[in-house]
């Protein structure tokens, strides 16, 4: 009989929550929430706001969901590695997504990113995820105009 606490089995059963965060249809995202502890937290890493933008507890994380549908609602993500480290609470994930993009106030348009992703988890339930992405992207997705720094000077192909 095997353990479900040994280290092995407790890898996969996180591992198995970190596979189920990227489902896309809309029922896997409206219930990503249940997905948390009931105080886990996401958080946006890279923002326009130099700081990050983070979302704690699973009333907030559905509410979250909710407005993720409307804002991105045909979202996919493509090309997913999932990542396991010497801690089996542990993951990262990388990936592209792209999808439609309604943000309030802005035109609609197509965003499309690249995704890293730090996942901690606590017995098959996520504690604490964050991502990473490039805010650029997302400012171009929404037709904001972004400044440009000259790299002239780096050496290239």
């Amino acid at each position: 009989m095997s353990d479900p606490h040994s280290s092995d089995e407790l890898r996969e059963r996180n591992e198995a929550t970190v596979e189920r965060y990227f489902l896309t249809g809309a029922r896997d995202r409206a219930r990503r929430h249940l997905l948390y502890t009931d105080d886990g937290s996401t958080s946006l890493f890279f923002t326009d706001i130099g700081e990050p933008i983070t979302v704690r507890g699973r009333d907030n994380l559905a509410k979250h969901g909710e407005l993720s549908l409307k804002v991105l609602p045909d979202w996919r993500w493509i090309g997913l590695e999932i990542f396991s480290t010497q801690d089996p609470g542990r993951f990262w994930a990388e990936c592209d997504g792209e999808g439609t993009i309604r943000f309030p106030g802005y035109p609609e348009g197509r965003y499309r990113n690249h995704f890293l992703f730090s996942f901690r988890l606590s017995d098959g339930r996520i504690a604490e995820s964050r991502e990473y992405t490039n805010p650029i992207e997302h400012m171009r997705a929404l037709g904001i105009a972004t400044p440009r720094i000259e790299r002239g000077w780096i050496p290239a192909e």
